[in-house]
């Protein structure tokens, strides 16, 4: 009876310390899994104010092109009501600033397009391959 009592104890306390063991190792994975997944909440949420800011930049970009749009109409339908030739060759003194000045705005506009176009991304980190 002791024997098979002893031979129960050591059964036991075999299969508690695989247990415990079992336990450690996957105590440890657990944590490992928490951070890993920790990380990856941050990179979503990271990726998801990218993508706000790009949506809005993008909505403003394009608010900005109906204007443009709006008025190159606006300029066209000027030049097909007026024959500018005859006008600039009649009287050029009349013509000639107006349309430099126009050249110059147009060419200012551009330039401050560019530089609101280039400082889109200034706010952007970009995210780097963790592989």
């Amino acid at each position: 009876m002791s024997k098979v009592l002893i031979g129960i104890i050591i059964v036991m306390t075999t299969i508690t310390y695989y247990l415990y063991t079992q336990n450690k190792v996957l105590s440890a994975n657990n944590i490992v899994l928490e951070s890993a997944v920790a990380t990856q909440e941050e990179a979503i949420a990271s990726l998801q104010n990218d993508f706000a800011l790009q949506t809005s930049s993008l909505l403003d970009l394009q608010s900005r092109n109906q204007q443009i749009q709006q008025e190159m109409t606006r300029y066209l339908d000027i030049f097909k009501r007026h024959n500018l030739t005859k006008l600039a060759a009649a009287k050029p003194g009349l013509i000639e600033p107006r349309v430099n000045k126009g050249t110059k705005d147009v060419f200012d506009s551009i330039e401050e397009d560019s530089r609101n176009i280039d400082s889109l991304d200034d706010g952007l980190q970009l995210q780097s391959d963790t592989k």
